[in-house]
């Protein structure tokens, strides 16, 4: 840039020795004879197209119209510099003193055409003028002092060819006074970029400084509607780079984006939305990357502090952040700042829009954050100690830790964008108070205790129904002494009834314990331990996480008294999560009533058989007996026993015995 600065003082040395010369020579030998000077300068041809005129009143000075400067020769055949009158009004007693002090210099309609190629040259860089180094030294040693420079109706274009972008100002209309190189340079101007009107007010302290590479004290203010930015420090233009403090202020969610292409942000309320201030040490390096000290930032009520650096990087900008809060209202990211609705959350159950994840790969970056309270709607988080990385899409936040509803929170949760969404969590709950945190994040209010949880899920899908309803991993819980509202069960053993709800309408307990093994986001356990005073309990079910379901049976041995070996009642669980059913499960206790009464049943049919059998086998003994004795010639009352049995046939043998000898 100190080029164009170079150029311009020989223009403008060229206009001023040109103001006596019309006055006694023809205009066109003057005009060649300047663009003939100006094309040995800068390699660039000069062009005047209309009248040149002399004026002695006012002031003395020149006037031209149709003023063109030529591009650079890979830059296209249109003019980098057109304007449709350019008027100078010179001071005629410094210029015999070897000094140039422009009284007035007004350029109308002018039509600035800057590029920059890929290689990163610019159509404004003079070669020749780098080569001529006597020329412009000469210009530069005169002093020169503009009273009042105005820019009107001008047109600027910037096109950056490696970033394949394009700017526009138009209405153009700036006013500058430059007392010397070496003083102070004011500047005060409008324009419009892409519509939106943009007000500039720029202090630059000293011209020949700036141009020739040095950091220069400059304050520069920016303004559109609402929004004002506002730089104040040290800024060198070759390369770009600035040192200072930076103030920006915005009611209007920076609509001055709207200038660059982009749209006004869409903040929530309490981020932004009324008012948004940052104020901060800045440092632009040479390089082009950015870094925040001191850094104060307003987002309406919240307020962080903090640091941070923007490096620009291959694929996109990275970022590495410091942050501290006393304290946050997040109401507005909670369902009830949401009016009950949210992409995760709704009345209905889990969101079923399409979670946007482009922000993931809006830039790499990580960020170290703490906070005192920050309340999000109805639940509220006692402290946040986080750290969390960003790259290529992939967001991993480290709890270190997170303390919250009496107790704290550790562990990590991954939100991967790649190729889809997927997210997992591997956390530890710890000494968390269960009926805050159940009411908030599931709406099931009937659990009183404090609870250790352990979670290790993995979800994948691209709405909050999907990812709910494709959970995997493992869930485990420890809930110390409490009590389970909605159900009596003291009442119940004292009144036997077991639709008993009492005035009370609470169990209290000593522990319970369980886990559970989730697939396809239900979870399924048959390990769950229930203790209480008189009541000793187990359970098993399911948890459809997906469909916000319960169906889970306790299985409670209820007591008189300790020394009682008490009775089963089963406790059902069951119903969506918002208003679950807590009853004693009677369908079951129907169930096991007609097992109950099928195996007394069953015992006397088996009783009656075997009675039958006994019978039948004392009636065939009978039978045999009386045979026996038939063939024995013996009393039946004599068979009474084994042996008389065995005896009556040794008689009867022995007799036959006798018999058959005699015969003989």
């Amino acid at each position: 840039m100190r080029w164009l600065f170079r150029v311009t003082l020989t223009l403008l040395t060229l206009v001023v020795a040109a103001v006596l010369a019309v006055m006694f020579v023809p205009a066109e030998p003057v005009v060649r004879l300047a663009a003939e000077r100006f094309q040995a300068e800068t390699g660039r041809v000069l062009t005047v197209e209309g009248p040149v005129r002399a004026t002695l009143w006012p002031r003395i000075g020149v006037t031209a119209e149709g003023v063109s400067v030529s591009n650079a020769d890979w830059a296209g055949a249109q003019p980098m510099l057109k304007a449709r009158a350019l008027e100078i009004g010179i001071d005629p007693m410094a210029l015999l003193q070897g000094e140039v002090a422009i009284k007035a210099l007004q350029v109308e309609g002018a039509q600035l055409a800057l590029e920059r190629r890929a290689d990163g040259t610019g159509n404004w860089e003079f070669p020749s003028a780098a080569s001529a180094g006597g020329g412009g030294a000469t210009a530069e040693a005169r002093a020169v002092s503009i009273d009042r420079a105005v820019l009107k109706g001008a047109r600027i274009s910037f096109t950056d060819r490696a970033a394949e972008q394009t700017w526009l100002l138009e209405a153009v209309d700036l006013t500058a006074a430059l007392p010397g190189l070496d003083q102070p340079l004011g500047l005060k101007g409008t324009a419009l970029m892409n519509g939106v009107a943009l007000a500039l007010d720029a202090r630059v302290d000293g011209v020949s400084a700036l141009a020739s590479g040095a950091l220069t004290p400059v304050r520069v203010s920016l303004r559109s509607a609402g929004t004002e930015i506002v730089a104040e420090g040290r800024a060198d233009l070759d390369p770009l780079s600035f040192a200072g403090r930076l103030d920006v202020s915005s009611d209007d969610r920076l609509a001055l984006l709207a200038a660059l292409g982009g749209a006004p942000l869409d903040l929530p309320p309490g981020l932004g939305r009324d008012r948004l201030a940052l104020m901060a040490e800045m440092t632009l390096a040479p390089e082009g990357s950015l870094h925040l000290r001191g850094m104060d930032l307003t987002l309406d009520g919240n307020a962080l502090s903090g640091g941070l650096d923007l490096v620009q990087g291959a694929e996109r900008p990275r970022i590495t952040a410091t942050l501290q809060a006393p304290a946050l209202d997040l109401t507005a990211l909670s369902r009830e700042g949401q009016g009950g609705e949210s992409a995760l959350v709704a009345e209905t159950g889990w969101g079923r829009e399409t979670i946007d994840v482009s922000a993931l790969f809006a830039a790499d970056g990580e960020l170290t954050f703490t906070s005192g309270p920050v309340t999000l709607g109805d639940a509220r988080l006692d402290a946040v100690s986080m750290a969390a990385t960003l790259d290529q899409g992939r967001a991993v936040a480290i709890f270190r830790p997170i303390r919250a509803y009496g107790g704290e929170i550790t562990g990590e949760w991954v939100v991967n964008g790649r190729g889809g969404l997927s997210t997992r969590a591997v956390l530890d709950l710890k000494g968390l108070q269960m009926e805050p945190f159940l009411t908030e994040f599931t709406d099931f209010d009937r659990l009183v205790g404090q609870a250790d949880i352990s979670v290790n899920l993995l979800g994948v899908g691209d709405t909050a129904q999907a990812l709910m309803s494709s959970l995997d991993g493992e869930v485990s819980f420890l809930v110390g002494k409490g009590e389970l509202l909605g159900l009596d069960l003291a009442g119940m053993i004292r009144t036997l009834d077991l639709e008993y709800r009492g005035a009370g309408q609470k169990t209290i307990f000593d522990g319970i314990s369980a886990s559970f093994a989730v697939t396809d986001g239900v979870a399924r356990g048959d390990d769950l331990a229930f203790t209480a005073p008189l009541l000793a309990a187990t359970g098993a079910g399911t948890v459809d996480l997906g469909a916000r379901r319960l169906d889970y049976r306790l299985m409670a041995n209820l007591r008189r008294s300790a020394e009682s070996e008490g009775i089963i009642v089963p406790i059902l669980f069951k119903g969506p999560w918002s208003d679950v059913s807590i009853r004693p499960d009677l369908e079951w206790l129907a169930r096991r009533e007609l097992e109950a009464r099928a195996r007394v049943e069953a015992e006397k049919i088996e009783a009656r058989v075997r009675a039958e059998a006994e019978e039948a086998a004392r009636r065939a003994e009978q039978v045999a007996r009386q045979k026996l004795a038939d063939e024995l010639n013996v009393n039946v009352e004599a068979l009474g026993s084994r042996e008389a049995i065995e005896a009556a046939i040794r008689d009867r043998v022995g007799a036959q015995l006798l018999d058959a000898l005699r015969n003989r």
